[in-house]
């Protein structure tokens, strides 16, 4: 089984193509199943912070569209491929009840919890913080959070845990507090049986930017998720047709070499394993 659940449409604004050409490019990549998980607006933000921070989510109106587009694709495409409708939300935390008419209004298959920003420290994305030099206060904010957001009901799996080292300057002279704090993250998902997704871009920023593989946190995580044996899902994170299940063939041989060899699916937001291959 191959299946890329992490993958964005034109809805939320800033991926380009159109749903169709993932679908025709997840055929094409051989993929068994494909989960669209767009961007849901940022539902936490009061009018007038909508109008001063940037919002890279869809906007509310066009939920219903996007999921009857899928809809549709799913019911045409049925004898080629599955197609899976998810959402990718930010948590933030306390704000479940803002976030539960989104989920409750459709028959989502699985939903993706991720952080792009940190209220405590700023509404911005978390790139608005790439060239601060102090940033282990973040780190650890970071991953409290991502704690957090294993035990919201309104979390499937946690996606891209390498968002901040691949957006925020990576504190080498915390590399041990950093490794325990994602090593404790870990821990929290095995307790919660949760998922943690594996994300292509974290493995190719590990490729690109790690010297050794002492210094890699990403090889890190990986081991982490092994130890504890969590259930992870797979995602390219793809915002263009194209990126459909990028880096897969590696990404799934480096899963095998570390005895990782199931991935979990989703169907109405009940997990089943199937076998990677």
């Amino acid at each position: 089984m191959l299946a890329d659940y992490h993958v964005h449409t034109p809805y939320c604004g800033h991926a380009h193509g159109k749903v169709i050409q993932y679908v025709h490019s997840a055929i094409s990549s051989g993929l068994h199943e494909i989960g669209f998980s767009d961007h849901l607006g940022r539902y936490y933000l009061s009018k007038s912070q909508k109008r001063r921070y940037w919002d890279w989510g869809m906007d509310e109106k066009n939920i219903g569209r996007y999921y009857s587009e899928l809809s549709d694709l799913q019911e045409i495409f049925s004898k080629e491929i599955s197609i899976k409708i998810g959402l990718e939300v930010d948590y933030i935390e306390g704000a479940e009840e803002l976030l539960k008419p989104f989920i409750d209004s459709f028959k989502f298959d699985f939903i993706l919890c991720s952080i792009h920003c940190m209220p405590h420290f700023s509404w911005e994305h978390l790139s608005y913080f790439s060239k601060r030099t102090e940033t282990l206060p973040l780190y650890k904010e970071y991953f409290r959070l991502a704690r957090s957001a294993l035990h919201s009901p309104y979390c499937d799996s946690l996606a891209h845990l390498d968002f901040i080292w691949r957006n925020v300057s990576y504190p080498l002279s915390a590399h041990d507090n950093i490794l325990q704090e994602i090593a404790e993250t870990v821990y929290t998902a095995a307790q919660l049986n949760r998922c943690i997704e594996i994300n292509a871009n974290g493995y190719i920023w590990s490729r690109a930017h790690s010297s050794s593989e002492a210094f890699d946190p990403f090889m890190f995580l990986i081991d982490q998720i092994q130890l504890y044996n969590v259930p992870v899902t797979m995602g390219s994170d793809a915002h263009d047709p194209m990126m459909v299940g990028k880096a897969f063939e590696d990404l799934v041989a480096l899963l095998k070499s570390r005895n990782i060899c199931t991935v979990q699916l989703f169907s109405d937001r009940e997990p089943h394993s199937a076998e990677i291959g």
